[in-house]
């Protein structure tokens, strides 16, 4: 058995860039959010959403099925969650002054159906699996519970960099 980690793959296969990638633009988000609460934000979020998605599209091969999937799962699930963020901004109802006040719980549901949804396109499914439950489960504690909620992005920014790095070290192997 060979216990030795192949740095190099983890640097250079195209699967782990594009997990590194995510895992400085989506903690960097969060933490951004964390210091400025304001709407103007969602333009911070959508460059860097517009960074991520197209890196991917420059570096997988979308001429193979199965990356074309992983590509459009992440496309919709992003502009999906974009808009509904966008959105709530514009509205003036009660729901969207909730949804407001708990955007990074509801970006963590949008990452656990992403990693879900990827785990049926990317088999073995068990760490993009691992990734949503660990997601569903810090969106839940800070909907439900207001210590957790005041550091909701903070929180998101600890579990995305953590799920991303995770798939990084143990979905490209």
């Amino acid at each position: 058995m060979n216990d030795k980690i192949d740095w190099g793959y983890l640097f250079n296969e195209t699967r782990a860039r594009v997990y590194l990638v995510w895992a400085v633009l989506i903690p960097t988000g969060f933490v951004a959010t964390h210091y400025y609460q304001r709407k103007e934000i969602n333009a911070f979020w959508a460059i860097l959403s517009v960074i991520g998605l197209v890196y991917m599209y420059k570096v997988m091969p979308l001429r193979v099925s199965q990356m074309k999937k992983i590509f459009n799962v992440w496309l919709i699930t992003i502009i999906a969650g974009m808009v509904v963020s966008g959105l709530v901004f514009y509205s003036e109802t009660a729901a969207a002054g909730k949804l407001i006040a708990n955007l990074g719980a509801f970006w963590l549901v949008v990452m656990a159906v992403g990693y879900a949804w990827n785990g049926l396109v990317d088999a073995p499914a068990r760490w993009y699996w691992f990734a949503a439950i660990l997601n569903i489960v810090v969106a839940v504690l800070c909907y439900t519970n207001d210590a957790f909620s005041a550091g909701q992005y903070l929180l998101a920014a600890v579990v995305t960099a953590w799920s991303m790095l995770n798939l990084w070290l143990f979905r490209t192997i």
